[in-house]
């Protein structure tokens, strides 16, 4: 039998229509703010360390853990979508299908509502502060941003919630929102800016909270 290609054959058809299918991705990431809070004048083994030890004498771990209040209670929640902004989308592209013995490393950030004109695609981490249009908020004691530390990712979704982020608030401020980079240098400009969240209202944090940050990042 003769299995010669017919140079008469015309194949357009099915190139044109194999053209038209598209590998089609998009960011859907929710993130996730739970601020816990002592109650005024509790009187717990936790309160009263944060108001007899100085926190200049003990390490930064050891301070968290005596000021721990065991009768905390959620004083707010946040659970907003993202944006991601071109700069990330770049990198992660750039990262995945050219990078080479790449390890990633990512920490959340706060914004301050001070000054605070909107979020955009086009935001840089070299602008967090400049012309982004919002600055970085620093009303914690944790030495730098707070990691995100990702677990196994599974359908499509990646999050840390088996290692929580959690800022240890030491001033009264109020917070816009939040972000993720990969800089952990706080009010830092340098790495990428993956992108940004908007809470629904601004949020006030006092001294004592404990801010935790639950991002579920995913591609559907």
């Amino acid at each position: 039998m003769d299995y010669a290609l017919n140079s008469n054959s015309d194949m357009s058809a099915s190139m044109v229509a194999n053209a038209g299918l598209k590998l089609n991705s998009s960011f859907n990431n929710i993130y996730r703010f739970e601020c816990l809070r002592r109650p005024e004048g509790c009187f717990c083994v936790g309160c009263q360390n944060y108001r007899h030890v100085d926190p200049e004498t003990i390490s930064e771990v050891a301070y968290s853990a005596l000021t721990r209040c065991d009768k905390s209670y959620v004083a707010w929640v946040e659970e907003v979508h993202n944006i991601v902004t071109t700069e990330g989308k770049n990198d992660q592209l750039t990262q995945y299908f050219k990078g080479s013995a790449y390890t990633a490393s990512f920490f959340i950030g706060l914004v301050n509502n001070a000054g605070f004109t909107a979020y955009s695609a086009g935001d840089t981490a070299a602008q967090i502060g400049g012309t982004n249009g919002w600055a970085e908020a620093t009303p914690y004691s944790n030495s730098t941003r707070i990691a995100w530390v990702g677990g196994t990712a599974s359908g499509g979704t990646i999050d840390n919630s088996g290692s929580v982020a959690i800022f240890s608030i030491n001033a009264t401020l109020t917070v816009r929102g939040g972000f993720l980079a990969t800089s952990s240098t706080k009010n830092g400009t340098t790495g990428k800016l993956y992108g940004a969240v908007d809470f629904s209202a601004a949020r006030s944090v006092v001294s004592g909270d404990s801010l935790q940050v639950t991002a579920s990042l995913s591609l559907v």
